[in-house]
């Protein structure tokens, strides 16, 4: 299986660990980033019509030697299953600033690459963070995430982009277990929230109903190598909030669970 995210840094967070979890259950899946910092959906949409080399490309958690390149690049380097859209976090609960971008990037893509067409759906920031609109110390966490949820029910419909990755529902659910113990700086991912994400990308795109990942050790890290990875022992309640977070977004997932 081959998947394509348009997207920025949370593509990359969710999609770190994606190909080694995918492995270690017997599976093959190649995971390719086309990436900006904190790229909003607009800048891609001009970024098509503009053929920019704009873009860094991640394969499988690294850096390729695909860089500087363009969406069209990106596109041509394999063929893929799935091509995943995120808009950029802070803007993710604002449904609005989706279009008409997102429709006519989708609509476009469509028209000359394979791959069924798949939201990415954010997380909601750390309570310790920032942001203007959601509060300071603390943020309003509850709000965002509802916000979020909102907005990309509102542009599935918009879109008619049917399915739905329900990551940030995943990190919702941890915090509950974990507590605010999921971002390394607030609203990126750390390695517990990478690795959480990542499990429920492969439940989701395969199927899974539950993985095994007894065993696994999750290899290298793209931001510091001296960071500390996940304790083994967390991995069933890692494996056991993917399957609630799906259950939850069941209406939108690729395959409807019973």
């Amino acid at each position: 299986m081959n998947i394509l995210c348009v997207g920025n840094s949370f593509a990359v967070d969710a999609s770190t660990y994606v190909h080694q979890i995918a492995e270690h259950i017997g599976e093959k899946i190649d995971i390719h980033v086309l990436y900006i910092p904190g790229c909003p959906i607009n800048l891609h949409w001009k970024n098509y019509l503009s053929r920019e080399k704009a873009y860094e490309f991640y394969v499988n958690g690294s850096l390729s030697p695909l860089m500087w390149c363009d969406i069209f690049e990106g596109l041509r380097y394999t063929k893929y299953d799935y091509i995943t859209f995120q808009q950029r976090s802070g803007d993710s609960g604002d449904a609005s600033t989706f279009f008409p971008e997102l429709t006519l990037l989708s609509e476009h893509i469509k028209k000359d690459y394979q791959g069924q067409h798949v939201l990415h759906k954010t997380w909601s920031y750390a309570k310790s963070f920032s942001h203007d609109k959601y509060g300071n110390n603390p943020l309003d966490q509850a709000a965002m995430d509802n916000d979020i949820k909102e907005a990309y029910l509102e542009v599935s419909k918009k879109a008619n982009i049917k399915y739905i990755i329900p990551s940030g529902e995943a990190i919702k659910l941890a915090r509950q277990v974990f507590g605010d113990e999921l971002n390394r700086d607030g609203y990126h991912l750390n390695e517990r929230g990478r690795l959480l994400v990542g499990i429920l990308w492969v439940m989701y795109f395969l199927g899974k109903e539950n993985i095994n990942l007894e065993g696994f050790v999750p290899r290298g890290f793209t931001y510091d190598d001296k960071t500390p990875g996940v304790d083994e022992k967390e991995i069933p309640t890692l494996v056991e909030i993917a399957q609630n977070a799906l259950k939850n977004n069941k209406g939108h997932n690729l395959y409807a669970q019973n």
